[in-house]
């Protein structure tokens, strides 16, 4: 029984984490991430620290996309559970959110290039605590700014309001957004139990 499962969130939110957590309940699932380690993938990373143009660095998470559209679509019709670390979503709610493109035009421009998931759970926090979580780290891209978070996250929650995503409060502590989302895998995948 093949699912596909997203989940979407600014840095800091704790998708790393608990992606974690569920790889040592199971090891059998297949765990990717976007931007991959591909080789659009790792153009895409690099953009994240250059002031480039939104559209070229839609249309490189676009390319990145594409081939790993490619891989999950295997992966499915193997009968694998796939567990994403963002996908489509996190194109349109960075780049949407740099006034010079639209959230529907991010979106339209990727669909024909990506499959539905089964389920995506939106992980929300507020880019304040977000940044608090994050600020250790060696190296900010050009997305973590405040102001630029804020409408990050509003795009965020416009695009699960319009696909049906789940959202879960990512500012509780980890062992409670484990919780909720150990919840709602049980629920998508196995829904007997």
């Amino acid at each position: 029984m093949s699912k596909f499962i997203v989940l979407e969130g600014i840095d800091g939110s704790g998708k790393s984490s608990v992606i974690e957590s569920i790889k040592k309940d199971h090891p059998g699932y297949h765990y990717t991430r976007e931007p991959t380690d591909s080789e659009p993938g790792r153009l895409a990373k690099k953009a994240a620290n250059r002031d480039n143009s939104p559209y070229k660095d839609l249309f490189l998470y676009l390319a990145d996309r594409v081939e790993h559209t490619e891989e999950i679509e295997e992966e499915l019709k193997s009968e694998n559970i796939v567990i994403c670390d963002r996908y489509w979503g996190s194109t349109s709610a960075y780049q949407a959110a740099s006034d010079e493109i639209s959230l529907d035009y991010t979106e339209s421009v990727q669909m024909p290039f990506i499959l539905k998931p089964d389920l995506t759970i939106l992980f929300d926090i507020s880019p304040e605590i977000s940044l608090k979580r994050i600020k250790d780290r060696e190296r900010m891209s050009k997305y973590e700014r405040i102001d630029f978070l804020k409408k990050v996250r509003e795009n965020y929650l416009h695009l699960a309001k319009k696909h049906g995503w789940e959202i879960i409060d990512a500012e509780r502590s980890p062992a409670d957004v484990l919780s909720d989302v150990d919840r709602l895998l049980k629920q998508k995948i196995d829904p007997e139990r």
